[in-house]
């Protein structure tokens, strides 16, 4: 089984043991899939774990749903996934807000509203759900192992003052005197 499929699996069983018992309904048409989002994964903590697109940003007109690969733990991806499909609902209407608050307390997330976690009886929920629909088949996507670019140009420094600037090796090649512009003193690369 692919990640699609089991997220949309997962999102039928959610609707049944999670949603449904609260009368929440989740748009049968919402797609979910495993992808990073758009912002907010800056840096090496990667914290946006689930985003939301409301239908208006779809050109298929659906609520898209995006579960972050850096996760692969089956209960934790399903509290994110559980998170999202309340924005779903109301196609992101009340962002964090009141209604979604309401909806996220009445399932069982805790915490605060934009990093919910699920409580007790939505993590046991959460247990029902993960027999039915089996592991989440995904391996987590570790990006601290990526060579990091380093910068192509070169550091070029003033013996007299503290004037610097970069530029390319091929530029350097191009350059015949070596006298600071501030100050007139002989610079080198750093």
């Amino acid at each position: 089984m692919n990640r699609e499929t089991y997220l949309k699996n997962a999102t039928e069983q959610l609707q049944k043991i999670v949603f449904a018992p609260h009368g929440l309904k989740i748009p049968k048409d919402v797609k979910v899939s495993c992808g990073f989002a758009p912002s907010g994964n800056r840096g090496r903590r990667f914290k946006t774990l689930g985003v939301c697109h409301n239908r208006a940003s779809s050109k298929a007109g659906v609520n898209e749903i995006f579960i972050s690969p850096v996760m692969d733990d089956t209960i934790k991806v399903l509290d994110v996934l559980s998170h999202e499909l309340i924005h779903a609902i109301d196609d992101n209407k009340s962002g964090h807000g009141v209604a979604f608050k309401r909806m996220a307390l009445a399932i069982g997330l805790t915490g605060k509203m934009t990093s919910t976690i699920a409580g007790e009886e939505l993590t046991e929920k959460l247990k029902q759900v993960s027999k039915k629909v089996g592991k989440y088949p995904h391996a987590e996507v570790t990006l601290s192992n990526r060579k990091k670019q380093t910068t192509r140009n070169v550091k070029v420094e003033c013996h007299g003052c503290e004037f610097s600037y970069r530029t390319s090796r091929k530029n350097l090649e191009l350059i015949e005197i070596w006298d600071c512009p501030a100050c007139g003193e002989e610079m080198s690369q750093a």
